[in-house]
């Protein structure tokens, strides 16, 4: 059993730190009822309650994170035959936290996928009011959100294909307005996409840069065939950039404003992921690999240039109440704008070292921060320290899209071995002390890791 009290404080903290940012589940005054007049399954509810914990400083409180985790695959275990929306949201949400603790077998979100299909999410059913069928779409688009990220990062295929047939989640605010009862067709005449429904355009777009980047690891694209790829994503990047509304785009007046309406971390979640992408996407151009591509200056530049943003808004939204982002993927993303930035330190022009040995000092501050969050974050700290030791063994290769440095993007879910090569010339000695001296803040202390 837990306290009435801790309860509530963690259901606070769940809906503040981590809902509408890897997932969107909840109508959120409609959650809270349900937790207070005892409705909602109990797995849904410790799951929710193990996300929460960790961030709890209450006494005792973050000790209990295991237990109400436990708890929760019980309750889960329990009624598994039973096929409800609540069991979706459950499997979701243990699927999070088995991802975090580096459990990459992904079964919870198996059952997730499974059960979905059997509701024929996102369909609404005849009794649903506006809040139902909304909460039903919201936890499909989480599914696809999540089938997208998982199954790169553990390289199984995907569950659900891509297709336009299903209207983008109405506007977060809209969305928490909505009255329990509301007739469906009131609320589902608001048509403007909120910041999950941007979201879910970028994704798209993401699963398109996973299938270059296989292509690529496969050698079964032409160099044609590479630049042409890698224009159309650009575009459709600029396309998403200039359709965003003027409210929507990334200035400190909106990140404030977002703040105080209380969506200032979903705001920055949507252009933390824009970032992250397009850094995904122009990534081997940074390398030797595709230098007979017209553009391969311009597509490394921007690489930087998306990865030096990234660790910008992490900063900004660090320091701005209300934006701060600790879910647990952040730390993937933070990781992969690492490894950009350790690009320039080791490789970069002088004038170049100064903003980003700075840059990394942040992101690496949010890695430890993470870390203390979340157990799983070691194993993407380390991923750094091996990259920066490939880089010294083959400057070239590192960059070259084989299926090591796709499984070191997009495979976060996974162990990253050593990428072995011919030995790097004695000019790269400084600046790998350069590149030593950054990282030594993520070894622990005592640690002999070179």
């Amino acid at each position: 059993m837990v306290e009435d009290d801790v309860r509530d404080e963690l259901v606070d903290l769940y809906l503040e730190l981590i809902h509408d940012k890897p997932h969107t589940l909840f109508h959120p005054s409609h959650l809270k009822s349900r937790v207070r007049n005892g409705s909602l399954a109990k797995g849904t509810l410790y799951s929710i309650l193990a996300l929460a914990a960790r961030f709890s400083t209450g006494p005792g409180t973050r000790e209990r994170t295991k237990d109400f985790l436990q708890s929760a695959k019980d309750r889960v275990k329990m009624s598994i035959d039973d096929i409800t929306l609540d069991n979706v949201h459950a499997t979701i949400l243990i699927g999070n936290l088995c991802g975090s603790e580096g459990d990459s077998s992904g079964e919870a979100l198996y059952f997730a996928f499974r059960m979905a299909q059997i509701l024929r999410l996102p369909e609404p059913s005849l009794d649903d009011d506006e809040i139902m069928r909304e909460s039903r779409l919201r936890t499909w688009y989480s599914l696809y959100m999540i089938d997208r990220w998982s199954s790169a990062g553990l390289n199984i295929p995907r569950q659900i294909q891509d297709g336009n047939q299903f209207q983008l989640p109405m506007s977060e605010l809209d969305f928490h307005n909505l009255a329990p009862g509301q007739a469906v067709g009131n609320g589902s005449q608001i048509t403007r996409p909120g910041l999950w429904g941007y979201m879910i355009i970028l994704v798209r777009i993401f699963g398109q840069i996973q299938h270059l980047h296989r292509q690529l690891a496969h050698g079964t694209l032409g160099n044609s065939g590479i630049e042409a790829s890698t224009r159309q994503l650009a575009s459709e990047f600029q396309a998403f950039i200039q359709g965003l509304p003027t409210g929507l785009q990334l200035t400190m007046g909106n990140m404030e404003t977002h703040a105080r309406l209380g969506v200032g971390q979903a705001f920055v979640a949507l252009h933390l992921g824009y970032h992250h992408y397009a850094t995904l996407l122009y990534f081997p151009y940074l390398g030797s690999q595709l230098t007979h591509i017209l553009d391969q200056k311009l597509f490394a530049t921007r690489c930087k240039h998306h990865a030096a943003a990234f660790s910008d808004l992490l900063r900004s939204s660090s320091e701005t109440k209300g934006c701060e982002v600790v879910y647990f993927i952040v730390a993937h993303m933070t990781v992969t704008s690492s490894s950009v930035l350790l690009h320039t330190l080791l490789f970069g022009q002088e004038d170049e070292l100064s903003d980003t040995r700075r840059r990394l000092y942040y992101n690496f501050q949010i890695l430890l921060r993470l870390k203390a969050y979340w157990r799983g974050v070691g194993m993407m700290i380390e991923r750094l320290f091996t990259f920066q030791k490939a880089c010294m063994l083959s400057m070239d290769r590192i960059y070259t899209m084989d299926k090591w440095i796709v499984k070191f993007l997009l495979q976060h879910a996974l162990p990253i071995e050593g990428n072995l090569g011919p030995p790097a010339t004695s000019q790269l000695a400084q600046r790998d002390k350069f590149a030593n001296d950054a990282l030594s803040m993520l070894r622990p202390q005592g640690s002999q890791y070179i």
